[in-house]
C-alpha cells in the first residue's frame, strides 16, 4: 500500500474541524458587525449632526473601545478564559446596539458615541480569531491554512454587514434603527455560538517579565505588526471615507452599499505583503485619476485585496514566531492594529472636510512609502547583524 502523505490532505480536516468551523462562523458574525458599523456609523453620525466634520467620530469611539479591550486582553483571557471573555464581549455588544437604537430615536449624538464605544469591546474579538485558529488544530503544517480559512470568514461578514446596513436604514421611520437592530441580533447569535466553542485552556505557567523594548526585538515581530497595522489602517481610512466621498460626488446610498459589498468578494488570504502594498498604490492612483462609480468600485476592490495580502501576510509571520511571550506579542500586535485604525478613522472626517478625496489618497501613498522604507531598514539591519 502506498503511504499517504498527511500534508496532501491537510485542507480536508480543516473544513470539518468543529472548532475551525465555529471560529469561521464567529469571524463572519463579528466581521459582519465590523463592516455594518463601518458602513452605517459614519452616515448615521452625519444624519445626527447634519455635517461631515465629526461624522466619523462614532467609528472612532468604536475603535477606542476596541483599543481599550485589547489593552487588557491578555490578562482577561488568562484570568477568565477566552470563552467567558467572548461571552462577555457579546453581551456588551447587545447592550451597545440597544443604546444605539435609543440614541437614534432620541437623536442624541453623544449617546450614540457611547453606544459605539461599547460595541468596540465586541469587535475587538475580531482580532483574536486569527490567533485561535492555529490552536484548534494539532498539525503545524496546517497553521497557515487554518488561519487563512478563519480570516476568510470576513468575506461573508463583508457581504452580509453592508447588506444588513442597507436593509436596516429604512426598515423603520427613524433611519439606521433597523441597522443597529441587526447589530444586536448578530451579537446575540455570536453569544450562542460562543457556548459551543471548545478551546484549550491557557497554560498557567508564568513567563518571565521582560520590558517592551526586548519584546520588540523578537524576529520579524516589528515587520509583522507594521504589515497588519498598515493593512487595516489604510483600509479603514479608505473604506470610512468612501461612502461620504461618493455622496459628495452625487452617487446614491444604494450604490455605496454595492461597492462595499463587492469589495469583500475580492479578499483572499495570500501572504505577499509587498503585493498588498502595490494594490494600495494602484487603488490610490485610480482614485486620484477619477471619481466615477467604476473608479470607486475598482479602488475598493484593490483596497480589499491589499488588506488581504498585507494583513494575512503579517499574521502568518506572527503565528510562525515561537516565543514564551506569545500572549503579550499578540496583544501588542492587536493594540497597534487598533491604534492605526483609531488614527485613520479619526482623520477621515477632517481630511474630507478640510482637504479632499485626492488629499486622502496622497496620504495613503505617503504611508506606503514610509512602510517600504521601514521594511528596507529592518532588512538591512538584520543582514548587518548576521
Amino acid at each position: 500500500m502506498v503511504p499517504i502523505n498527511p500534508k496532501q490532505c491537510a485542507k480536508i480536516p480543516l473544513m470539518f474541524n468543529k472548532n475551525i468551523f465555529l471560529l469561521l462562523l464567529g469571524q463572519a458574525l463579528s466581521g459582519s458587525v465590523v463592516s455594518l458599523l463601518t458602513f452605517s456609523s459614519a452616515l448615521a453620525g452625519q444624519w445626527l449632526l447634519g455635517h461631515t466634520t465629526l461624522a466619523t467620530l462614532p467609528v472612532t469611539t468604536t475603535l477606542i473601545g476596541a483599543f481599550v479591550a485589547v489593552c487588557f486582553s491578555a490578562s482577561i483571557f488568562q484570568k477568565y478564559g477566552r470563552k467567558r471573555a467572548f461571552l462577555g464581549a457579546s453581551l456588551l455588544g447587545v447592550v451597545g446596539a440597544s443604546l444605539g437604537i435609543v440614541a437614534l430615536l432620541d437623536q442624541s449624538f453623544m449617546l450614540f458615541c457611547l453606544a459605539t464605544f461599547l460595541l468596540g469591546f465586541f469587535i475587538a474579538l475580531n482580532q483574536f480569531y486569527r490567533f485561535l485558529a492555529i490552536e484548534a488544530i494539532d498539525t503545524t503544517w496546517q497553521n497557515n491554512g487554518a488561519t487563512a480559512l478563519v480570516v476568510s470568514g470576513g468575506i461573508l461578514g463583508g457581504i452580509l454587514g453592508p447588506h444588513l446596513g442597507n436593509v436596516g436604514v429604512s426598515l423603520f421611520s427613524v433611519p439606521f434603527v433597523g441597522s443597529f437592530g441587526f447589530v444586536g441580533l448578530l451579537c446575540m447569535l455570536h453569544m450562542a455560538l460562543s457556548f459551543l466553542l471548545r478551546l484549550r485552556p491557557f497554560s498557567v505557567k508564568e513567563s518571565p517579565k521582560v520590558p517592551l523594548k526586548t519584546l520588540l526585538k523578537e524576529p520579524h515581530f516589528l515587520l509583522a505588526t507594521c504589515a497588519c497595522g498598515l493593512g487595516f489602517g489604510l483600509m479603514t481610512l479608505v473604506m470610512h471615507a468612501t461612502p461620504l466621498a461618493m455622496h459628495a460626488h452625487g452617487l446614491s446610498y444604494v450604490q455605496s452599499k454595492s461597492v462595499l459589498a463587492a469589495l469583500s468578494k475580492s479578499l483572499s488570504p495570500i501572504r505577499l505583503v509587498v503585493l498588498g502594498l502595490c494594490c494600495y498604490v494602484w487603488a490610490s492612483v485610480i482614485a486620484l485619476c477619477s471619481v466615477s462609480l467604476l473608479a470607486f468600485w475598482l479602488c475598493l476592490v484593490l483596497v480589499g485585496v491589499g488588506w488581504a495580502l498585507s494583513f494575512n501576510g503579517g499574521t502568518f509571520m506572527l503565528n510562525a514566531m515561537q516565543s514564551e511571550h506569545k500572549l503579550r506579542l499578540q496583544g501588542f500586535n492587536s493594540l497597534c492594529v487598533f491604534g492605526g485604525n483609531v488614527l485613520a478613522s479619526a482623520s477621515v472626517g477632517l481630511i474630507l472636510a478640510y482637504g479632499s478625496w485626492a488629499v486622502l489618497h496622497g496620504i495613503c501613498l505617503g504611508v506606503v512609502v514610509l512602510f517600504w522604507g521601514l521594511s528596507m531598514h529592518l532588512k538591512h539591519a538584520k543582514n548587518s547583524a548576521l
